[in-house]
């Protein structure tokens, strides 16, 4: 039996100490490497998908854990690290996965449209292709299903790079699962109205799911028991586990994003009461829909997402990174709407892995933002 399925079973499902187990699996690791560092150990293979053998290093087996849909994986791989240092080192070391890019109109460089997408043939694509942002020059950047290291800031990084090739006044930077409302010439006609080397961003209008306020607070108990009452309202009992308990005990965060969302008044006179909001932290979210001014990477050198970062907060790490730089930006007459959660899913089992942002932005405020912002 190979250790990942005796982890499965639990050994018998009796009850194992996760540390113990942890350190003998990382032990076993390094007794199955040659001195040619390749994996000799049978220990380590695992039969699965038709009796196909596949070789796992711990870092394989940690991402499958954090990747899979079973809560209590995800679970697991938060109980692995003893403190933020751990996770974050982890993060930094995770590979980024694969991408290709693929071009549509590509005669058309003033405006460029940035599309990250699991399928370029997909329905989501073509939709943006032929209706959303009909005629554009688009960089699609797939990243194909059963991208196991899929990583959303590093294919957004790559499709920004390749459109600056082409040096166009506007790149515009979308996610797939978007559905229209404005036609695509008020989004050229709004843009043509302002100059790309006086604003360095443009939102659209505010939606569910873009262009939102947000600020930062500090977390305190009387936050903490709010969540509670709000997860429970909303029976988010996994996240309530990982990212209350886990994250504030274990991880040390501190600062959290907090959207000025629409609640219930009851909710929302709560909240304030409670509420231990850093001063001066009011910034614009830009989420799954911004533009940027291709002077705004002549300007700021390496302007780009953090891909660190796995498939969260890093939009709220470069909206934030808006707002310490003092970037001009816009907001322009065009909507556009979003289905929200059709590419990376939604609810419980994605609040779970977006659990890892929230440390690492955590970390990055109080490391370095504070300071900036006290200046």
């Amino acid at each position: 039996m190979c250790l990942i399925c005796a982890d499965k079973k639990q050994f018998g499902n009796k009850k194992y100490n996760h540390k113990f187990l942890n350190k003998a699996f990382a032990l076993l690791l390094l007794m199955a490497i040659s001195q040619n560092n390749e994996i000799m150990s049978n220990l380590l293979q695992c039969p699965r998908d038709n009796n196909d053998k596949i070789f796992y290093t711990l870092m394989d087996y940690l991402n499958n854990l954090f990747i899979s849909n079973d809560p209590k994986d995800i679970l697991r791989f938060y109980d692995y690290f003893e403190n933020r240092d751990q996770l974050i080192k982890w993060m930094n070391e995770r590979p980024k996965g694969n991408y290709r890019i693929v071009e549509f109109n590509n005669e058309e460089n003033d405006i460029i449209v940035v599309i990250p997408t699991m399928d370029v043939n997909g329905k989501l694509a073509k939709t943006c292709r032929d209706d959303i942002f009909k005629g554009l020059h688009i960089i699609f950047v797939e990243s194909g299903r059963g991208n196991y290291y899929f990583n959303y800031a590093h294919n957004c990084n790559a499709g920004i790079k390749k459109a600056l090739e082409y040096n166009p006044k506007w790149i515009v930077l979308s996610n797939d699962d978007m559905y229209k409302i404005d036609d695509v010439e008020v989004l050229k006609n709004e843009l043509s109205k302002i100059d790309h080397k006086d604003y360095n961003v443009v939102f659209a209008k505010q939606s569910d799911y873009h262009t939102i306020p947000c600020y930062i607070r500090k977390y305190n108990i009387y936050n903490y028991f709010f969540d509670v009452l709000i997860l429970l309202y909303l029976k988010y009992f996994y996240q309530l586990k990982v990212q209350q308990f886990k994250l504030i005990n274990n991880y040390n965060v501190k600062y959290w994003v907090r959207y000025n969302n629409k609640s219930k008044k009851i909710l929302k006179l709560i909240n304030n009461l409670l509420d231990t909001k850093i001063k001066n932290t009011d910034f614009i979210q830009m989420v799954d829909f911004v533009i940027f001014s291709s002077n705004l990477f002549k300007k700021f050198e390496n302007f780009y997402f953090d891909e660190t970062f796995i498939n969260a907060a890093e939009d709220s790490d470069l909206s934030f990174k808006i707002k310490i730089n003092k970037i001009k930006y816009k907001i322009i007459n065009y909507q556009i709407s979003d289905f929200v959660g059709l590419s990376l899913g939604k609810y419980e089992l994605r609040a779970m892995r977006s659990a890892i942002g929230d440390v690492y932005f955590s970390y990055k405020f109080e490391t370095f933002y504070l300071d900036k912002l006290n200046k």
